[in-house]
């Protein structure tokens, strides 16, 4: 009775072993390979009323998964339902500063002496949020602006987003929010953001009167009522105005990378400015007979150095008809948000923004303009940030300050660069090109060229920044 025991016993663990060893091949565990990095999750879904429309309490039933919203006092007198730890109330001089602060227990207390709770900032996610007191900001020396800024040093966050009742309508106001690394201000039915952090706009948009800003007037959304959602993770922050079946009526963007530009960390001695950020929007042209260049006379097409440059001291004035000419019309061209480009590998497709046409010819021209408020002989440095795919050339009004893979001397639409993996980002200090550029509209111009006339591959994006000495800061 054991011997047979035994014999079952030692089948049955045979049967057992042979199972398990053909799960190993049936699950097909990875014998090799990489180990993919993981999605970007959301940070945090926060909600604002901007508008008196309907009950809240009905709009914090439709969107379950917000679990908090922004509103003026105002409004949250008139629901009185709704004045629950989910709402954090904006200041709006509808009553004083100490029944404000009496009626919401839940928000922080004191973060700037003297304003009690009508001014206060909380922590969610990779955001900070602030509540400002637009009352007491008709003075540009408020202490809110300096408490804001050193809250925003103290604990660097990828976002930082302001509300406030109304427009203080003063520029150091708005210089102050974009030198603390504001990105976006709430007021009623308008979005103030910075102009260079954005990389999709809404419908309703254009630039505000203060430098750095554009503003989204909600007030022309088609569909009322709305709700504005705001979502971030790590890779973009989405401000969405939403009905009540969470469809979205209309977003605006912001990406990190842009904001990343203003790098707090030098602002005690030095001021980066973004004059060009990434994924902005291009005028494109591919390479064709078309498209007309000036050779000054006596230059050397296969020779050395940049061909804009004369044998002496002075610059060749470039004619309108060149097409790196500040003066040149580039109106026909076809228009495209940055990056752009074309490729045959399908994981790089998904980082091309406007799919440019394969084949059409080995060269593609980009124009855009900018506008410097500065004079240059206050700015301490000039930086380009290129991402592209095989070489390339810029011009900086009509003048080349940079190149790379593509041999020297003079360039044409049939040229050739070297062979070059693609580059995704490269910071080049172009500080020697300072006196380049002029107080005002600015033209930046850039040849990409492939390596091969059937190659399938090309990559352009580009961002711009200028660096000026501030005063130092305590």
């Amino acid at each position: 009775m054991s011997i047979l025991y035994k014999y079952k016993l030692s089948l049955l663990l045979l049967v057992l072993l042979i199972v398990l060893f053909l799960s190993f091949f049936w699950t097909r565990v990875p014998m090799e390979g990489f180990k993919s990095p993981p999605t970007s999750s959301t940070s945090f879904r926060f909600g604002y009323f901007s508008q008196s429309e309907g009950e809240i309490g009905e709009w914090i039933k439709q969107f379950p998964d917000l679990s908090y919203f922004a509103a003026s006092n105002q409004l949250l007198q008139n629901h009185p339902e709704a004045q629950t730890f989910q709402l954090y109330p904006i200041y709006d001089g509808s009553t004083t500063e100490q029944s404000f602060s009496q009626a919401y227990s839940h928000v922080p207390a004191q973060t700037l002496p003297g304003y009690g709770k009508s001014v206060y900032a909380v922590t969610n996610g990779n955001a900070r949020l602030f509540f400002l007191n637009a009352e007491r900001m008709s003075d540009p020396g408020d202490r809110q602006l300096e408490w804001t800024r050193k809250t925003v040093d103290k604990n660097k966050l990828t976002y930082n987003i302001a509300w406030l009742s109304k427009d203080p309508e003063l520029p150091e106001v708005w210089n102050a929010f974009r030198l603390a690394g504001i990105s976006a201000v709430f007021i009623r039915d308008s979005v103030y953001v910075l102009n260079l952090a954005v990389t999709q706009k809404p419908s309703d948009y254009s630039p505000a009167e203060y430098q750095g800003w554009e503003v989204w007037d909600l007030s022309k959304l088609k569909e009322t009522p709305f709700i504005m959602v705001l979502e971030a993770n790590d890779n973009a922050l989405s401000i969405k105005a939403e009905n009540k079946q969470q469809q979205v009526l209309d977003q605006l963007v912001e990406n990190p990378d842009n904001l990343a530009m203003w790098d707090l960390a030098t602002l005690k001695e030095k001021q980066e400015i973004p004059l060009v950020g990434i994924e902005s929007l291009w005028r494109y042209h591919p390479g064709s007979k078309e498209i007309k260049f000036f050779i000054p006379e006596g230059v050397d097409l296969v020779g050395e150095g940049p061909i804009i440059e004369t044998f002496h001291t002075e610059t060749v004035q470039l004619p309108a008809y060149d097409w790196r000419s500040p003066e040149y019309d580039d109106s026909v061209w076809e228009v495209g948000r940055a990056p752009l480009g074309t490729t045959s590998n399908k994981e790089r497709q998904t980082n091309i923004q406007t799919t440019l046409e394969a084949g059409k010819s080995p060269t593609y021209y980009f124009r855009k303009s900018f506008e410097l408020d500065k004079d240059p002989k206050e700015l301490s440095g000039l930086f380009l940030n290129i991402a592209f795919e095989d070489g390339y050339v810029v011009y900086l009004n009509g003048q080349e300050v940079s190149r790379d893979a593509i041999l020297s001397g003079f360039a044409t639409e049939s040229s050739l660069a070297f062979p070059n993996d693609l580059t995704y980002s490269r910071r080049i200090d172009l500080k020697t090109h300072l006196d380049k550029l002029v107080k005002g509209t600015n033209v930046i111009a850039v040849e990409v060229h492939r390596s091969h006339p059937a190659s399938p591959n090309l990559f352009f994006d580009f961002a711009l920044s200028v660096e000026s000495k501030v005063k130092e800061r305590e």
